[in-house]
């Protein structure tokens, strides 16, 4: 079942929901200082529900004519409803908006899932990085789609 959500910029008050759901999401826990620079670039963004609770977040750059997604989370009781699809096609349009024409990110080789959402959102394999994740020895694999002009 797909949940009704509403994507904001995130803000500090967020960040102890964030880092929860960082902690219970990430082989490799982003810091709550890497939160705090992301928090003071205007790159975060927390998805809330009708309730406002905070069910997942998106950290994306612009950089140039392109988005680059570097990272993406969802409270683990709430998945597989939505909500990482929206926080993506929310950095797509934002993307677009700001005349990108090329949405980036990297995914590691064994997160099927994601790999699944990102792929059903356009995105395509354009290579691979060996060893990218150091701390498991794996690979990150790097995905790229077409930002449409509207």
């Amino acid at each position: 079942m797909e949940l009704d959500i509403a994507v904001s910029a995130a803000a500090k008050s967020d960040l102890p929901s964030i880092l929860q759901i960082e902690l219970e999401s990430q082989p490799e826990p982003w810091t709550q200082k890497s939160f705090l620079e992301e928090l003071d670039r205007g790159s975060l963004f927390v998805a809330t529900d009708a309730c406002r609770d905070i069910a997942g977040y998106i950290c994306f750059w612009s950089v140039s004519d392109e988005i680059q997604i570097l990272n993406v989370a969802v409270r683990a009781r709430m998945r597989r409803r939505g909500i990482a699809r929206s926080l993506v096609a929310f950095a797509i349009a934002a993307g677009r908006r700001r005349g990108a024409k090329i949405a980036v990110l990297e995914v590691r080789k064994s997160n099927l899932g994601a790999r699944r959402l990102y792929e059903s959102l356009g995105f395509k394999i354009t290579g691979e990085r060996p060893g990218y994740y150091a701390d498991l020895s794996e690979s990150a694999i790097l995905m790229e789609r077409l930002i449409e002009a509207q």
